[in-house]
């Protein structure tokens, strides 16, 4: 059974400087159990129905369901949800204890229990020796803890997390998004989390939904979201670095299939021309390829390698084992950006060295210029 459902949600604000919706037509069925991942640039509108979610924002149009129970007119206490915020939202004059036990008193739940139940969560949480202390007195991760804790303690339908580690350091917010993980496998309360990161969008969700401009652009795991993007902007968004666009057409050659450019001309596999591409013969399209499907070799005399062309390098990134480096195939034209090729820390090379690059034809996918969206 599907825990939360949304159905034909929109989100306009009255008086807005622009007429776009901030959230347009949003279908999404989310499972018992599941952990979903909202993730999109800024003002891409995923707090936006996270918000209406949690009943902190009111529903232009649509329906929105939980436990198969239409909450639109409930409030956020009535929809038997969780919230954990990004500035951790507890109260600075009560204790870690008491700012877990907030809940459970609302509800007139007996001391005993709730002593019970607070301690039990903050064992699990690796803080039951702070919660006397107050949130000044504890470091972010701790506050973020607590935050996470006064959520689970009230064992809610659906937890709602809105970008609850952005305020952590790069160490810290792994070590948070294990706990999180850990939590959701122990505990398998159905959980929606927003991202503005894809590393915790593609480490942390069981499916992922990416947003542009308040709309779905691809709902799926994190797998089909890499491998199959369901068009460019999702493809150039899921990914580090982004996957390259190239610009060609496809041609018929005496081979078979080709896609080229004036810079060169790439043999594409005959599994590959399927009815969806084959229309596309003689027509502009955008090619894309993930950084480590393209491999680079010096320009020695050792001939040429197949399905390859020349690129200049421009920039030489050493980041932990792999090194990327940007090369710019197309000298003659400064507005067509340069490929960039994951290698490893042995593809060492001085900026301005002529390489041949090598792409593996098999993962090319292939975008329509005008609508953006994947082809194959």
């Amino acid at each position: 059974m599907d825990k939360v459902s949304l159905r034909n949600v929109w989100k306009i604000y009255p008086g807005a400087k622009t007429a776009a919706p901030a959230v347009r037509d949003f279908n999404l069925n989310i499972g018992d159990g599941e952990f979903m991942v909202f993730v999109g640039a800024s003002g891409c509108g995923k707090t936006t129905t996270l918000r209406m979610i949690a009943g902190l924002e009111s529903i232009s149009r649509g329906e929105i369901l939980i436990d198969g129970k239409v909450v639109n007119n409930l409030s956020p206490r009535q929809r038997n949800i969780a919230m954990v915020f990004q500035n951790y939202a507890l109260y600075p004059n009560l204790t870690l204890f008491e700012n877990m036990a907030f809940g459970l008193r609302l509800r007139k739940m007996e001391k005993y229990r709730i002593s019970e139940l607070v301690n039990q969560k903050a064992k699990k949480l690796e803080i039951d020796h702070l919660l006397d202390r107050l949130p000044k007195d504890v470091s972010g991760g701790q506050r973020q803890r607590v935050a996470l804790g006064r959520a689970i303690v009230r064992d809610p339908s659906v937890f709602l997390m809105d970008e609850p580690l952005s305020n952590l350091d790069a160490k810290m917010r792994v070590q948070m998004r294990s706990e999180i993980i850990r939590l959701h496998r122990e505990l398998g309360t159905t959980t929606v989390y927003v991202t503005h990161d894809q590393t915790e969008a593609m480490t942390m969700g069981d499916r992922i939904v990416v947003m542009n401009g308040g709309v779905m652009q691809q709902v799926g795991t994190p797998e089909e979201i890499y491998n199959e993007p369901a068009n460019r902007y999702v493809a150039g968004f899921i990914g580090t670095p982004p996957m390259n666009f190239i610009p060609g057409r496809l041609e018929k050659t005496q081979k078979g299939y080709a896609f080229s450019n004036r810079m060169f001309l790439l043999d594409v596999p005959a599994e590959k021309i399927t009815p969806a591409i084959a229309r596309y013969v003689g027509r502009d399209l955008v090619g894309g390829i993930r950084p480590e499907y393209m491999s680079v070799r010096p320009m020695t005399g050792e001939g040429r390698p197949a399905n390859h062309f020349a690129g200049r390098l421009e920039l030489s990134e050493l980041v932990g084992a792999d090194r990327f480096l940007h090369l710019r195939y197309d000298e003659t034209d400064t507005l067509v950006p340069p490929v960039i090729v994951r290698g490893s820390v042995r593809d060492k090379f001085d900026p301005g060295t002529m390489l041949y690059v090598t792409a593996d034809m098999g993962m090319f996918l292939f975008f329509d210029v005008n609508t953006g969206m994947r082809i194959i």
